[in-house]
């Protein structure tokens, strides 16, 4: 919403909390953190149970990097989601009433959101960039089973909790970032 400032560090709406969004900068800089940070805690997992082979570390960097991919996916289909529903909905009804029943809208207000629909649009786009924790819960107990085939002197479960656990807190560390927009919103092409 272009004009809109928010005063403060966010504006509580009727539709929830709308955080105030990073500077572009901030944000880019933040995803780039975001996205080496996921190999970086994959290798810090990897050197805790100290006797993993070369292999089982380098393994270990793959579902954190997943996390944020998945998660990145899951939230550009719901930002699209958002977006057909609150623009998409309101431009086809005004094209079917123009086509099939040949009545023309009286003006543009008619076809565009309103105000009040564009703020909980805002929202509803915040809150999707929670969708790194969702995401990282397959993507944990995947990773949990996997690392329970390593040789370890840790044990299994151990390497289970160790590999599930992280996975789930990187995907909840991920989706504070996404729901508070330190992370930017990524487009499709």
């Amino acid at each position: 919403m272009q004009g809109t400032e928010i005063p403060g560090p966010y504006l509580d709406t009727p539709h929830g909390r709308l955080y105030r969004p990073l500077g572009q900068w901030w944000q880019i800089g933040v995803l780039i953190a975001a996205f080496f940070g996921g190999p970086a805690v994959g290798w810090v997992v990897g050197q805790v149970p100290g006797d993993l082979s070369e292999t089982a570390r380098t393994v270990l960097y793959v579902p954190y990097v997943a996390i944020f991919f998945l998660g990145y996916a899951a939230w550009v289909a719901r930002l699209n989601a958002i977006a057909f529903d609150t623009i998409g909905r309101s431009l086809l009804k005004a094209l079917f009433l123009l086509i099939v029943r040949k009545h023309k809208p009286k003006s543009a207000e008619d076809v565009l959101p309103s105000k009040e629909k564009l703020l909980e649009m805002a929202v509803r786009a915040q809150k999707a960039g929670a969708s790194f924790g969702p995401a990282s819960w397959p993507v944990a107990l995947l990773a949990g089973l996997i690392a329970t085939m390593f040789d370890s002197a840790t044990g299994a479960p151990t390497l289970f909790l160790l590999v599930a656990l992280t996975c789930l807190a990187w995907g909840y560390f991920l989706a504070r970032l996404g729901r508070r927009s330190w992370l930017p919103f990524m487009e499709e092409g």
